[in-house]
């Protein structure tokens, strides 16, 4: 093999490795907002996940943090499917959510590790 092989292939080597580091890095976790209900009711993630709050159902929900590191998170007041609160937990700790329409029976609680 040539010079120019050898270096070809070790820097698509070099950017193999970098592209699987940011692909690591670039994980999500998903909270089902469902008519009624947050599931999971617990969920463990790690430093850095990205949380997503998706609407699976038809009513009216928005999903604030209750209590937890870091400042506010709240989702708009809406009944729109889909994921309508996104947001990386860069901070360690246990994030309680709840609904505030319905906060008896919609809540979850996410430890960032």
């Amino acid at each position: 093999m040539g010079k120019r092989v050898i270096l070809v292939l070790a820097v698509i080597a070099v950017v193999s490795v970098a592209a699987l580091g940011v692909a690591q890095a670039a994980s999500a976790a998903t909270i089902t907002v469902g008519n009624n209900f947050l599931s999971p009711s617990s969920k463990t993630i790690s430093a850095g996940t990205k949380l997503r709050f998706k609407w699976v159902g038809g009513f009216t929900h928005k999903i604030v943090k209750s209590k937890g590191p870091g400042g506010d998170i709240r989702s708009p007041e809406t009944s729109a499917r889909g994921v309508n609160l996104a947001k990386v937990l860069r901070k360690r700790g246990t994030y309680r959510f709840i609904c505030v329409i319905h906060p008896t029976e919609m809540k979850t609680k996410v430890v960032v590790r």
